[in-house]
């Protein structure tokens, strides 16, 4: 599998069961393709277009899709693992009422600068994820999992958190009277930054 037969306004549109290995797809444009059970790995997507596309039930890993540009794309039970996603804006991409699959899930993951502005995204999965910057205002994380990420400058703001899992988060600043944390887990000693937006001293 080349370059060419994932561009190619003629060529193939639906893959599926396919392993696709150290592809260069550096600014390509890719559109209207669907996937299914595929599995990308060692590839490089960085500022790539990905207009209409779908991937079901696929993997990323060790992959770079920094600046990638998701508009109208699909991404239903999508596992990222090992890449770097910096600069998405995550809000371009479609988000039907109805995923077969899930919400995607993101291992390991540079997330930094990404947008997830009033996102879907109950359930979803950041565990152990760089993601300094990212924009989750008005976003649903209900019961999402965002165990062990760094979320130093993070945004959020009217984030609905019920129930998620930021046990091992760091560097995060969640005001808990602007966002919902009801029943929600966090870990010591960095729970203590909640409590500064209470107007309370602490000695």
């Amino acid at each position: 599998m080349n370059r060419s037969e994932l561009t190619d306004k003629d060529g193939e549109k639906e893959f599926a069961d396919r392993t696709f290995a150290g592809l260069d797809l550096k600014g390509a444009e890719l559109e209207s393709r669907t996937f299914y059970a595929c599995v990308f790995r060692n590839c490089d997507l960085t500022g790539a277009g990905l207009r209409f596309c779908k991937f079901r039930e696929c993997r990323f890993e060790s992959c770079n899709l920094s600046l990638a540009r998701p508009r109208g794309a699909v991404f239903d039970g999508t596992v990222f693992k090992d890449s770097k996603l910096s600069g998405m804006n995550w809000a371009d991409a479609a988000w039907p009422k109805l995923r077969l699959a899930g919400p995607p899930a993101f291992r390991n993951c540079v997330l930094s600068d990404c947008g997830f502005l009033g996102l879907p995204l109950a359930g979803a999965e950041f565990r152990n994820c760089l993601a300094k910057e990212a924009d989750f205002r008005e976003a649903n994380l209900a019961g999402a999992s965002l165990a062990g990420t760094d979320l130093a400058g993070a945004l959020f703001g009217g984030t609905d958190l019920t129930g998620a899992d930021l046990a091992g988060a760091r560097n995060y600043a969640i005001n808990v009277k602007e966002n919902k944390v009801k029943d929600a887990k966090f870990s010591l000693p960095e729970a203590m930054s909640l409590l500064y937006c209470l107007d309370i001293k602490i000695v």
